[in-house]
């Protein structure tokens, strides 16, 4: 399928489903072939996709699109996925690092433990940096490449509490908006480095997005009507890398963009099978 990413292949983790599938989805409809990966493969059973799935669906699209299970935070199974596909595909020119452990069960600071703080940034931050110091060699090789880092809005909340200040419902302060500020600082901190080897690194805050576990069940006080649908990312990220360069050491948010540059949504939307 020819497009504005043909000849590029592209790795996409936690993209059986959400945010991430979007991305997958937009990428192999833009030419890319996208090698799918995450935990859940069609033998975990889960009602929101499966990495099957998701190549299914992109190759539905008519795109390109393999499935590779992988555990981001176990690392011989990152490093073993990464050889296959320069193996297999013989280049690996796009990584979005999507994949990530979700905030509402990080809970409260008080009365936790840094077991808490461990898990989230072994997944958050510990990860995308791995699987960077992994790809930076080869798409040195290549002539250049584009690192990829959905981040949050919660990396910067919530704001300054005043007398009056209350917990809120769905929060993700702990755990979940610690590691992704610490994602978006390491971000600006790497950038220098890697544009002198032609290589992009951007942070892409997706906005509040409507995905199957929210459809299936909504967290009670959380306005879900003005969200955005996992294709306004997916397009987006699929934007940044036709000159991926030009964004940077950024941190760039998918509404911001598609409404900036007047993207045009074409109405992708994941199959959930959970809403059967």
């Amino acid at each position: 399928m020819a497009g504005p990413l043909t000849g590029k292949v592209a790795m996409v983790t936690g993209g059986s489903r959400g945010i991430g599938r979007g991305i997958a989805l937009c990428l192999a409809d833009e030419g890319a072939t996208v090698v799918v990966c995450a935990r859940s493969d069609d033998s975990a059973g889960n009602p929101y996709g499966s990495i099957e799935q998701t190549v299914q669906e992109a190759r539905e699209l008519g795109g390109e699109a393999v499935a590779m299970k992988l555990d981001v935070t176990d690392d011989a199974e990152v490093q073993d996925v990464v050889e296959r596909i320069q193996r297999d595909l013989g280049r690996l020119d796009i990584v979005v690092n999507n994949a990530a452990r979700m905030g509402q069960g990080g809970g409260d600071f008080w009365g936790s433990s840094p077991e808490n703080l461990d898990a989230y940034y072994r997944t958050n931050v510990r990860a995308p940096y791995l699987i960077t110091t992994l790809v930076g060699p080869h798409m040195e090789e290549l002539g250049g490449g584009a690192i990829i880092n959905v981040t949050s809005a919660g990396a910067s909340l919530p704001p300054p509490p005043g007398p009056d200040w209350k917990l809120s419902p769905g929060r993700t302060y702990v755990g979940y908006g610690i590691t992704k500020a610490a994602l978006n600082r390491w971000v600006a901190g790497v950038a220098g480095e890697l544009r002198l080897r032609n290589i992009a690194i951007v942070a892409v805050d997706p906005g509040r997005t409507v995905v199957e576990r929210n459809i299936v069940n909504p967290i009670a006080g959380v306005d879900y009507t003005t969200a955005n649908s996992p294709e306004v990312t997916g397009r987006a990220v699929a934007y940044i890398c036709r000159d991926a360069m030009a964004y940077t050491g950024r941190v760039i948010e998918s509404k911001a963009l598609v409404d900036e540059h007047g993207i045009a949504m074409t109405g992708i939307v994941p199959r959930n099978a959970a809403r059967a």
